[in-house]
């Protein structure tokens, strides 16, 4: 009985430990995260990217992901502007082309398409974001991004 009684308190330390353990902050953890379903702890890291850096780029990208998926229509439209914004101030080659591509897009499509969702929309769009295996938007930007080192470490 009291073998017992160790064992469930180790499986409960073990269930506290992997649940509340922040994801690891590289491309791949979070891409793979997003493709299992841990949405929230895709959302915790940019919020924990935004508080050290509001301009931080991968941050902006995984908000906007996150956004497009599961919040209104304000958020996206906020999410969207704010990728833009920061976006505006990337140099790196690798990623200046892609900017510059979608950049009017973007705008578009935060001013003018969003605000046009009936909530019927939002709803049926969350519905299908929410289901696991599936990949974010952005990753091919997002690989880029670790690529080129320009995903640094929380805090740096």
């Amino acid at each position: 009985m009291k073998i017992g009684s160790i064992i469930a308190a180790f499986v409960a330390a073990l269930a506290i430990t992997t649940t509340a353990a922040p994801t690891a902050d590289n491309f791949h953890s979070v891409t793979n995260d997003w493709w299992n379903g841990n949405f929230t702890n895709v959302y915790e890291l940019a919020q924990q990217r935004f508080a050290v850096n509001s301009n931080d780029l991968v941050a902006a990208h995984i908000m906007w992901e996150y956004d497009r998926s599961f919040s209104g229509r304000e958020a996206v439209s906020n999410s969207a502007m704010r990728l833009v914004r920061i976006t505006d101030g990337v140099t790196h080659p690798a990623l200046t082309n892609i900017y510059a591509a979608v950049r009017d897009g973007m705008i578009r499509y935060a001013s003018v398409y969003v605000p046009t969702w009936t909530d019927a929309e939002l709803e049926e769009q969350h519905q299908r974001a929410s289901a696991p295996h599936r990949t974010m938007n952005c990753d091919f930007v997002l690989e880029l991004i670790s690529e080129n080192g320009l995903w640094p470490p929380l805090g740096q």
